[in-house]
């Protein structure tokens, strides 16, 4: 890069983006610009343009803006998930620099355009009335607004942000008209990249692209960082702004209270997600005002992306690029990744796809970590399977869907098939005697990823799967409980075709015993199966703000009905249970009645293929009580 700084009458950025090469941005006679043009090793040479906030409209105790509301990042909030110990670099006018929803969250920032000087280098002739306290600070508004939507602290006045205790960083790259170089917003990612920061915000853009900002957006996107940027405001179908309509970039459109497209949004094949932009409640400097722009639906992405960077996401892993240098496919589907996961748990809206891409961001199905739920059916015949949609989306689930409740007498229990990140299929499973068909009963189930989890009271939980057969296989703890846990656990899969019970035995805080067990009347072997299994220190609760009831019956449940009392009082309780031991070698399983807010009847049924007789010997129930069907 030094011959081209050579050419040069005066530099204003070098920048370096690493395997990609460098920019040399500055004021170059036209001689030099000729010669350069022509050199091998310069890739381009291209004029530092202009680019523009994304335009704003104002109006003028704590209030949770509409936006924020409609993501469910409000819900997140009380559920503990503040994305303190993520970095939010604002690309933008600035933050105000002592605003007291701001202040506690600020970090570092840094002044490509200083505050009261236009990107000219004159002085503002306009002012909002900042003091200009840092080189940073906002003199226009624009970034203190898109800084609160992401970022407002939760402190009982003004607003509150997608997130609460992130740390924002102000890059000031436009002037107090709004208005920055090319050059100087590539600095500012670039910048954002090297300090390590997770997610920038780019509520800015033009419509015509720059070499230069997309090597310094490749470059950041390389290093891990999440961009975000503001479809524009032309209001037209294929007009999407740049940076947005970069692949590494996630193009953000606007959508209305009635989860409409905004009439002034871009839309376009580009855009990726959608948020809310129309009459946007948020900070600026010296108070708050109501603006509206695809610049307002942005850092309602950025600041969901701070949220998933604490919980252990990142931005892509093995960022990878095609021979004509183009962003792979895999490099942003990723599924452990924070764009991913944006992608796969937004709402759809019911809108084209060039509106919405593929949805509306959701804060609380991106953070989920399970759900749970209640379905009634019959069963018709053996072949009818149905499929449970999952609301959240996961990479390795578990399904917990039993028992059956007592509408029928026939003995019955839940088979599943097709567990999936999305969906999972399920049918009321009579043995190979019966005739396959089944009156209406009710199931709840839980779904969880498969992990380790601590929950507020220090409960330890562990949710995974393992391989087994008819002959039990020990599976031992990737974690040590400090009390045994109470085992939940049931086929995933649909290997063989007859009808199984899954057992288990010796359960101890650092291992468990699991077996399938097939009825009496066949041979009793029974091809493997792959179980998934959660395992629960007992206790009453909260996980990411539901409430659990975890426990175990004494040796005394029988075929007879057994009730047992929950320790509180649920208004619409979700009902576990399965059988801890092994006492009785019969084939059972468990069914319920009698589900109330105040507890539940339980008796173990086995199944008569051999013969009539269904008395079944004491056995412990471990049991589990959900607050209510949901997000977890």
């Amino acid at each position: 890069m030094e011959a081209v700084q050579t050419e040069a009458a005066a530099v204003h950025q070098t920048l370096d983006f690493g395997r990609i090469g460098g920019a040399v941005v500055g004021t170059f006679p036209s001689e030099s610009c000729s010669m350069l043009s022509s050199r091998s090793d310069v890739r381009y040479v291209e004029p530092d343009g202009i680019l523009e906030a994304t335009g704003h409209g104002s109006s003028g105790t704590q209030t949770i803006p509409w936006g924020v509301d409609r993501i469910d990042a409000d819900e997140v909030h009380h559920d503990g998930y503040t994305g303190r110990g993520a970095d939010i670099a604002i690309i933008d006018t600035g933050i105000d620099s002592d605003h007291p929803d701001l202040q506690a969250n600020l970090g570092a920032g840094n002044a490509y355009v200083p505050c009261g000087t236009t990107v000219s280098g004159e002085p503002c002739t306009q002012s909002n009335g900042n003091d200009c306290l840092q080189p940073w600070d906002d003199d226009n508004d624009h970034g203190t607004h898109v800084a609160g939507t992401a970022d407002a602290v939760n402190n009982a006045e003004g607003v509150v942000g997608v997130s609460t205790r992130a740390t924002l960083h102000a890059l000031k790259a436009l002037d107090c008209n709004g208005q920055g170089y090319y050059s100087d917003v590539a600095a500012a990612i670039v910048y954002t990249a090297d300090q390590g920061w997770e997610v920038a915000n780019l509520s800015l853009g033009g419509d015509v692209g720059s070499q230069t900002v997309h090597d310094a957006c490749k470059y950041a996107y390389r290093n891990g960082v999440l961009l975000v940027a503001a479809a524009g405001n032309d209001g037209c179908e294929g007009c999407v702004d740049y940076p947005a309509a970069y692949p590494e970039v996630i193009a953000v459109s606007a959508t209305t209270r009635n989860d409409a497209v905004a009439s002034f949004s871009s839309t376009g094949p580009q855009i990726e997600l959608a948020a809310p932009g129309a009459e946007i409640y948020s900070t600026v400097a010296g108070g708050y005002a109501t603006f509206s722009g695809t610049s307002m639906a942005a850092p309602h992405v950025a600041g969901a992306g701070a949220q998933l960077m604490v919980v252990g996401f990142n931005n892509a892993n093995n960022v990878t690029y095609d021979e004509s240098g183009e962003l792979s496919q895999d490099s942003y589907e990723n599924p452990d990744g924070a764009r991913g996961r944006l992608r796969q748990t937004a709402e759809d809206l019911d809108l084209p796809a060039s509106a919405q891409g593929y949805g509306l961001v959701d804060v609380e199905a991106a953070l989920a970590i399970g759900e749970s739920g209640t379905v009634s059916v019959d069963q018709p015949d053996r072949n009818t399977w149905r499929t449970v949609s999952l609301r959240g989306a996961y990479d390795d689930p578990v399904v917990i869907m039993k028992p059956v409740s007592y509408n029928g007498v026939h003995p019955a229990h839940v088979r599943l098939r097709n567990v999936q990140s999305e969906s999972f299929e399920f049918q009321i499973e009579e043995w190979a005697y019966q005739d396959g068909k089944h009156v209406q009963e009710t199931i709840q189930y839980i779904v969880m990823e498969s992990s380790t989890y601590v929950s507020s009271a220090g409960n330890r939980i562990e949710v995974g799967t393992m391989t087994t057969n008819h002959q039990f296989t020990e599976r031992n703890f990737t974690q040590n409980f400090t009390t045994k846990p109470v085992i939940f656990a049931q086929s995933q899969t649909h290997n063989g075709p007859y009808p199984i019970a899954v057992r288990q035995r010796n359960t101890s805080s650092t291992s468990t015993e699991i077996r399938l067990q097939e009825e009496e009347g066949l041979d009793g072997i029974h091809v493997s199966e792959t179980v998934g299994y959660m395992a629960i220190e007992p206790g009453v609760f909260n996980i990411n703000g539901t409430q659990f009831e975890v426990g175990r019956t004494p040796d005394a449940v029988t075929d007879t009905w057994y009730n047992i009392s929950f320790t509180e009082s649920y208004e619409t309780p979700l009902f576990l249970a399965d059988l801890q031991t092994f006492d009785g070698s019969d084939t059972a399983t468990l069914r319920y009645r009698n589900l109330s807010s105040s507890g539940v009847e339980i008796s173990v049924q086995e199944e008569q293929s051999r013969d009539t007789e269904t008395q079944h010997t004491t056995e412990v129930v471990g049991y589990g009580v959900i607050e209510t069907g949901g997000l977890i």
